[in-house]
């Protein structure tokens, strides 16, 4: 906690758990930090080699040690799941971190058969990339990388409604407030299977 506990560190690390960001990405996210603290915080974990950055020092990316540290930041996530029941604030919610929390809580055998490239627009700017193979679920800041993958388009408040099962892509669509371009019934089953996620944790918190 004596690096971790420091504040903004943690958020940081949130950040890069996306994949690499230049100063000016992290800095764009969490504009209060400011860019002395933001500065300080990156040479911090730097220097105990939580995180690497590029020759000229403008992209910075998690090391295999900060590696270390996905499964409890999204662990906080996770946990943070149930107050999302009592409404979401649009002013501050990121569908990027549903979706990167449903990487380590959705389960493998629900993905299992499925192969996705998807690009998301949540609007306001917010734009991410969901990546399904083998299993896994793989969710970056940046576009697909594949040459004509499925988009989804939606406000983060309807892909976080998706994702805790609130609402139905049959029926988000149907209203107009969900767009897919591409394999629907993939999209559609990668939402059942966050629903499934995040009503199990849900419950057992609960329970």
């Amino acid at each position: 906690m004596d690096v971790l506990g420091e504040r903004w560190t943690v958020l940081i690390l949130r950040e890069l758990l996306l994949g690499p960001k230049r100063f000016t990405q992290i800095l764009g996210r969490m504009p209060s930090i400011g860019p002395n603290r933001l500065t300080d915080r990156l040479r911090t974990l730097h220097a105990i080699g939580a995180i690497s950055k590029s020759e000229s020092a403008t992209e910075y990316a998690l090391t295999e040690f900060g590696e270390g540290l996905r499964v409890p930041i999204i662990g906080l996530g996770l946990w943070g799941l149930p107050l999302m029941s009592d409404g979401v604030d649009p002013l501050t919610a990121r569908a990027d971190m549903v979706a990167l929390c449903m990487t380590v809580a959705t389960s493998p055998r629900r993905l299992a058969g499925l192969a996705l490239e998807c690009d998301v627009d949540a609007g306001a700017g917010e734009r991410f990339s969901m990546t399904v193979s083998e299993g896994a679920l793989l969710v970056r800041s940046r576009p697909s990388t594949s040459s004509a993958p499925t988009t989804v388009a939606c406000d983060a408040g309807t892909f976080i409604a998706l994702s805790l099962g609130t609402q139905k892509p049959s029926a988000a669509c149907e209203s107009g407030r969900l767009a897919i371009d591409g394999d629907v019934e993939a999209v559609g089953r990668l939402f059942d299977a966050f629903a499934d996620a995040a009503q199990r944790h849900t419950a057992a918190q609960s329970a």
